[in-house]
């Protein structure tokens, strides 16, 4: 039923004449952030294309860390991992899709990404999934910037905002959209209580890169720059 779904979602925008994107702007544990580009790229990608494009980020377990509280297993919509009698959370690469919820869901900093340059290589595979999805069609994107969560929403819970709400931003551009709403929120406060101030706690941190703060590994400029490169848009307008 799910490939169903996806399938009938995929032919309706291949076969659509102009395209709206309404996105939720929030950082993403792979990308940065998320906003209209991702929500292009990879929510307009087919099963095989979603796989490929999280296929460059296969995570890790540093079993120091592990507890054996199975949250991961549990979590795990592919059965890829597996606590052992030795209370050691295991990953069957075989099954391993690179989703990364094992990831957001650990609470121990024992699932971890392998950094290959694998936010670089995830960000532009993403931006060349846009360019195609858009091509040819007119197109308009909204972001709603408000609840800027840390975390992707494709999880079952979120963190704490960020920042405070911003507001709605619009834009024929999805680059441009974009980098306006990052710089919209790296230009806010953070919010106490948030992962940022937890982690990083120095004053009101305005001006500060909120995203890479949030997830150290991330580059998100390299999406935008390389959907630039390649005409999705301008960073620029």
């Amino acid at each position: 039923m799910e490939f169903c779904t996806i399938a009938k979602i995929g032919t309706a925008i291949a076969d659509s004449d102009i395209i709206i994107s309404m996105n939720h702007f929030k950082g993403h544990e792979m990308t940065g952030f998320g906003g209209a580009l991702k929500n292009l790229g990879m929510g307009c990608a087919s099963v095989g294309g979603k796989l490929f494009l999280h296929s460059g980020s296969s995570p890790k377990i540093n079993e120091e860390n592990c507890t054996g509280c199975r949250v991961c297993e549990k979590y795990c919509n592919y059965g890829a991992i597996k606590v052992g009698k030795d209370k050691i959370a295991r990953i069957d690469y075989k099954k391993c899709t690179g989703c990364g919820q094992c990831i957001a869901v650990c609470q121990y900093d024992s699932a971890r990404v392998v950094w290959q340059n694998s936010s670089e290589i995830v960000s532009k595979r993403v931006s060349e999934y846009a360019f195609a999805t858009l091509k040819d069609k007119p197109s308009f994107h909204i972001n709603f910037i408000i609840d800027v969560s840390p975390d992707c929403d494709c999880w079952g819970y979120n963190d704490y905002p960020l920042v405070p709400d911003i507001g709605i931003a619009a834009s024929f551009d999805p680059v441009a959209l974009d980098q306006a709403s990052a710089e919209m929120v790296n230009a806010a406060s953070a919010l106490p209580g948030s992962r940022i101030c937890d982690n990083h706690g120095h004053g009101d941190m305005k001006g500060s890169d909120k995203f890479s703060l949030t997830h150290p590994n991330t580059f998100w400029q390299a999406g935008l720059e390389h959907a630039e490169k390649n005409r999705t848009g301008n960073q620029k307008i």
